[in-house]
């Protein structure tokens, strides 16, 4: 490493340049899971890792809903999700670290249409040997008395169309965790095995020079092979940033540093709210938190509902719910995110208007219940497929495109990405499952649409 440091007159460090093996920027599941990898598989090359907040997990990670699973159509998505699983249930189960991981299971609650449209996906899961179970109407009722499951009577849920339920399909190997016990476990172990963290940095873009410095003003032409030299930062380190390798892990906002040098981020943001509502006070939700028949640890799975996306979760440790609802008709497209999260306002208009009424016709009990917390993050989609990416370009590695599942396939994707810098056609991901890095490039892509989302 070559580091150059100029410092003010009252001792304030800057920097003007620093060179790295390799950089990484962002330290969200994505960009700590990649370090880790990196770090892990090439202990001789130096490290850093950069956030522009002071900690990791502080963007969308943090102000996800921290959910997993492994129920998905494509079948790509499948392995991705399935082996990080896998790992995080080795890190929780055998490793004993604590990442607050609970198996609690995702139940869809759907209708006789839903089912039949679903069953061909059902099966595709049943072949590649995805754990799930199909829960008749009847069991669905004696599972979830609390439920309504049809509204002949009920003028406000049909002027909603909200269609009756006919049955569930539930899959076990699917739960919660902690976001950031386990953003903080890669991190930690990245910086045991010598990895340098700055945090309060903010890379303000990305430095394009040629291959062959030629020593000429303007630098690089048109017919000169150019690469990106670096980072220009600010905050607690000023200045440049140079590295061999380079690893963008920001989400959304790789399209800011990507789109000025003429790189396709392949991302469009989307405001996602999650509301809370305490069980405590209410003897039939409390009852609810602690439904008994779906797991080991006698609490209710995440549960969605056949209307609008809908969705909610027990929170056990805090007894309480968090209910979210995936809208995507008039919820405009955010191509450059600002970097204040707070900024983006859960509404509480739209969970009175549009969230409470679905739930609560579905789940009475929540009728009377009020909201104790809300918050907004943001989904950074690939549009094209809804499955992440990773992709080189020279000495450029970007991954992301997975918002929403992020967390479910972090581990994985972390692989994937030292496996693109070591050169590597496959990627090893947990339990000695090869993956093709170019499956979820962009150059050669091959994979399935995912058609079951939430």
């Amino acid at each position: 490493m070559n580091t150059e440091e100029l410092r003010t007159p009252l001792g304030e460090k800057w920097l003007t340049t620093m060179d790295n093996d390799l950089l990484v920027v962002g330290a969200g599941i994505m960009g700590v899971a990649s370090a880790y990898h990196l770090k892990k598989n090439n202990p001789n090359k130096d490290v850093l890792l950069i956030d522009r907040f002071p900690s990791p997990a502080q963007g969308n990670t943090g102000r996800s809903n921290a959910m997993f699973r492994n129920t998905f159509s494509s079948r790509d998505n499948q392995i991705l999700s399935d082996a990080s699983i896998d790992f995080y249930l080795h890190l929780q189960n055998e490793l004993e670290i604590d990442i607050g991981l609970q198996p609690i299971g995702y139940l869809w609650l759907m209708s006789d249409g839903q089912l039949s449209a679903s069953e061909p996906f059902l099966k595709q899961m049943e072949r590649n040997r995805i754990e799930i179970r199909r829960l008749p109407r009847e069991e669905v009722k004696r599972l979830l008395p609390g439920l309504e499951m049809s509204f002949e009577s009920n003028d406000e849920a049909m002027l909603m169309d909200l269609p009756r339920i006919d049955g569930g399909v539930f899959g076990p190997k699917c739960g919660r965790l902690d976001p950031d016990k386990l953003v903080r476990f890669y991190a930690q172990e990245f910086s045991q095995m010598g990895g340098r963290v700055a945090f309060n940095t903010n890379a303000e873009k990305l430095l394009v020079g040629p291959s062959k410095r030629l020593g000429l003003d303007g630098e690089p032409f048109v017919w000169q092979d150019s690469r990106i030299e670096g980072v220009q930062v600010s905050g607690s380190m000023t200045g440049e940033l140079r590295a061999e390798t380079i690893v963008l892990a920001c989400g959304a906002w790789g399209n800011e540093l990507l789109e000025p040098i003429g790189i396709d981020g392949h991302v469009k943001a989307k405001k996602r709210q999650l509301f809370t509502v305490p069980a405590k006070g209410s003897d039939r939700l409390e009852a609810l938190v602690r439904t008994e028949g779906f797991n080991p640890l006698g609490l209710l799975p995440l549960v969605i509902l056949p209307k609008a996306r809908v969705h909610f979760k027990p929170v056990s440790t805090e007894n309480e719910f968090w209910i979210a609802c995936e809208d995507e008709v008039n919820r405009p497209y955010i191509d450059i995110p600002a970097h204040d999260l707070e900024g983006y306002k859960a509404e509480m208009d739209f969970y009175d208007t549009s969230v409470r009424p679905v739930l609560s016709a579905y789940f009475p009990d929540f009728r009377n219940a009020r909201v104790k917390a809300m918050w907004a993050g943001l989904y950074s989609y690939n549009t094209l497929d809804f499955l992440p990416f990773a992709f080189r370009e020279n000495n450029l590695i970007v991954v992301g495109g997975d918002s929403g599942s992020g967390i479910m396939k972090g581990d994985s994707l972390g692989r994937i990405v030292d496996a693109l810098y070591r050169g590597e056609d496959d990627a090893l991901l947990y339990g000695d499952r090869p993956v093709r890095t170019s499956k979820i490039g962009f150059e050669k892509r091959d994979v399935e649409r995912e058609e079951w989302v939430i």
